[in-house]
């Protein structure tokens, strides 16, 4: 049996916090992977069909077929450092006497609401705090990440809904933390006493509060809305001893130097940005961040390094399937609900020499009608390679054949049914030991949960991780396992298809994905080099 060490969602790191020195406008709550948002179907976003087959472009092969997995289908009822000024890579020297700052968690009073969208008034003080703690570090006074409107005061309850103008947003609020399918808020139910509060006022009409409900102070959950990483800081790292933090920016123009924002057209985008490889050779990485600028249109970035050539500074408005380029490799990434990472201090994961090309590839969700500037950052920081016993990868796990794929067909999973797709993972290093230290699960709007197993060389079988999964509060999960010579993974991704469609895998939003983010060391000993539409090597399936 493999040894299973403590399972914790949160980094506890020695000294991880301490280098935070801001968390920026999102306060304890982080903003992974593709469009919605923290709540960005929160009214309750009518089903669409998936979009129609693309040919073969990029990397894709036209014709082929992802990895093959086992389907089962049950029928359901449920329907600031101190860096030079530029936009490219920009070089945080080594450790400052910078200290922490803009630490969350001020009071935050009832605001009375004006009377053009429902009448005047203020929420009752209980709806208000049931509010602040599970909904509106994305449903703010600025929806985050995609997220359709405010859930902050009596107007906004009283107003139409986007999705459902002929019904009110209380409305549609009361459908959604009734859904067992499609929860609000996505890491689940309600806790009894604050589902049975909420029903009493959607019952009786959901009415103002009173006079004295003005005065009702709350106070936003330390660690986000959904609970679900008690850390979940994102915000600019302070360089420790021996590290250099470099900048990957989002910018306007094409060029390297540029201090003018992005302009985020209304809808989904994929937008990558290119840039050569900023430090020297053999440097492995010890954290990465997310500096958000403009977080009502961020959902999710992934770093790749690419053998493609392109102008430093160049950035392209990707197609799906997206154009990752030749022999990409995924470094890092993060997505709404999701923490900055720092490795621990035996660890650094893997990083490209120079000559290749870096790839940040951000997906952006604007559920505006006009175009939202914006100017995210990317931080990395590395210290030199020798300096780090272990060098850390991430492997794919999970599979691409949900039933088939936009590309080559299929008819996906079945409609109004629940699926539940599994694929096994042969380690391509399965003669050495394996240290896993944490996941990334990554599914889309109808994703239920995921599970991975370990298969012992006896016959038996241990579960490792076993989590819900909820479109639009992604976040890593630090689960550490020595995987033994001769183990074998498992791993399950379980649907709700709620659409009167068939599913398939594919990129957009309207599609779906199985895929397990697994970091672990050595660097590509799980990889077993399996096929992959997108095209990625770091595969097992």
């Amino acid at each position: 049996m493999g040894h299973r060490r403590a399972s914790n969602e949160v980094n506890k790191h020695e000294g991880a916090l301490t280098r935070v020195i801001s968390r920026s406008s999102l306060g304890a709550a982080a903003l992974l992977l593709l469009l919605g948002a923290c709540g960005g179907a929160a009214e309750g976003t009518p089903a669409s069909a998936p979009p129609a087959a693309t040919p073969g472009v990029g990397t894709v092969a036209p014709g082929a077929t992802g990895a093959a997995g086992a389907t089962t289908t049950t029928p359901s009822a449920n329907t600031g450092a101190n860096g030079a000024k530029t936009s490219g890579n920009t070089m945080i020297g080594s450790p400052g006497a910078m200290t922490a700052a803009g630490a969350p968690g001020a009071m935050m009073g009832q605001v009375a609401a004006p009377g053009a969208a429902g009448g005047t008034g203020v929420l009752p003080c209980n709806v208000n705090k049931i509010m602040a703690k599970n909904c509106q570090n994305c449903h703010g006074a600025m929806p985050i990440g995609g997220a359709p409107m405010s859930l902050v005061t009596f107007a906004d309850f009283q107003a139409p809904a986007k999705t459902q103008p002929t019904k009110k947003v209380h409305e549609l609020v009361k459908e959604r933390v009734h859904d067992k399918a499609r929860p609000m808020p996505p890491i689940g139910e309600l806790a009894a006493e604050d589902m049975a509060a909420l029903d009493a006022w959607f019952t009786g009409g959901a009415v103002a509060g009173s006079a004295e409900d003005a005065a009702c102070e709350v106070m936003p959950a330390p660690g986000g809305a959904t609970g679900a990483n008690k850390d979940g800081t994102t915000g600019r790292l302070v360089p420790g001893p021996g590290e250099t933090c470099y900048d990957f920016k989002v910018h306007g123009s094409q060029t390297s130097v540029d201090e003018s924002k992005f302009m985020v057209a209304p809808g989904e985008l994929y937008e990558q940005f290119y840039y050569k490889v900023p430090w020297p050779a053999d440097q492995v990485a010890t954290s990465y961040a997310t500096i958000g600028d403009n977080q009502k249109v961020l959902h999710h970035w992934l770093l790749f390094s690419t053998n493609e050539a392109q102008t430093e500074g160049a950035h392209i408005t990707a197609p799906l399937p997206t154009l990752i380029g030749t022999d990409p490799i995924l470094l890092a990434g993060w997505a709404v609900g999701g923490p900055n990472l720092v490795m621990p201090s035996d660890v650094g994961m893997e990083l490209p020499n120079p000559g290749r090309t870096m790839n940040v590839q951000w997906h952006f969700y604007n559920s505006g009608s006009a175009p939202e500037a914006d100017a995210s950052v990317v931080q990395i920081c590395t210290v030199p390679k020798a300096s780090r016993p272990n060098i850390g990868g991430i492997t794919w796990m999970g599979t691409e054949d949900l039933g088939g794929n936009v590309w080559s067909g299929g008819p996906g999973m079945p409609p109004m049914q629940e699926s539940t797709f599994t694929t096994n993972c042969r380690p391509g290093r399965g003669d050495i030991p394996i240290h896993i230290m944490g996941f990334e699960p990554h599914m889309h709007r109808i994703g239920k949960r995921m599970m991975t197993k370990v298969n012992h060389m006896g016959g038996m079988s241990e579960v490792i991780f076993d989590k819900p999964f909820n479109f639009g509060n992604e976040t890593h999960y630090f689960e550490e396992y020595d995987l033994k010579a001769g183990e074998t993974l498992t791993t399950s991704c379980t649907f709700m298809n709620d659409t009167a469609m068939g599913v398939p895998f594919g990129e957009s939003t309207d599609t779906e994905m199985c895929y397990q983010f697994t970091f672990h060391y050595p660097a590509h000993a799980l990889t077993n080099g399996a096929f992959s539409l997108l095209g990625v090597t770091d595969t097992c399936w």
